[in-house]
């Protein structure tokens, strides 16, 4: 099985397991496993995309050993609006980071600067949710995070493909 794949396999099958032991309510819920699940699909053409250009060191292991725990604690986080959130923010700071030191190492620096850009307004989507739903509108903020990931998704994987 490809890295892809199997990264795939290990966040959905997190992702289920998150949604299944979720004592929130459904409400709750069946948003945050949007978003979710949206991050996953994005994850594997990421994935597939990058490990075509970057060249495998010691940090870049440890980068994404970090991003993977960050992944399941997020899936974890499933109907926690408020953590869930804030567990995204700091998935795409993270990721953002990664994208950053690449620079200078990748030859592609115009889809790194791109990816920048995509995982920097990723990372005020989840703010601006982490926000409302400290100022209390869980429900609405995590609707509104999930929509607004799930359109820009597809924009992003099949309107104006990121990963070409």
């Amino acid at each position: 099985m490809n890295k892809e794949s199997t990264v795939t396999l290990v966040f959905a099958l997190g992702g289920l397991i998150g949604v299944w032991v979720s004592d929130a309510d459904w409400t709750f819920r069946l948003p945050t496993a949007l978003f979710y699940a949206a991050l996953v699909v994005n994850t594997y053409y990421s994935v597939r995309f990058f490990a075509q250009l970057e060249p495998v060191t010691r940090d870049e292991r440890i980068i994404d050993g970090v991003l993977v725990i960050i992944y399941l604690v997020l899936a974890a986080a499933i109907g926690s609006v408020v953590f869930f959130a804030f567990v995204s923010m700091v998935l795409f700071a993270a990721a953002t980071t990664k994208y950053i030191l690449l620079i200078g190492i990748v030859e592609r620096t115009d889809v790194l600067k791109r990816k920048i850009a995509i995982d920097t307004a990723g990372l005020a989507l989840c703010a601006a949710a982490f926000a409302g739903a400290i100022l209390g509108y869980p429900l609405a903020s995590a609707w509104l995070l999930a929509a607004v990931f799930v359109i820009a998704n597809v924009y992003l994987l099949a309107v104006r493909p990121m990963y070409a």
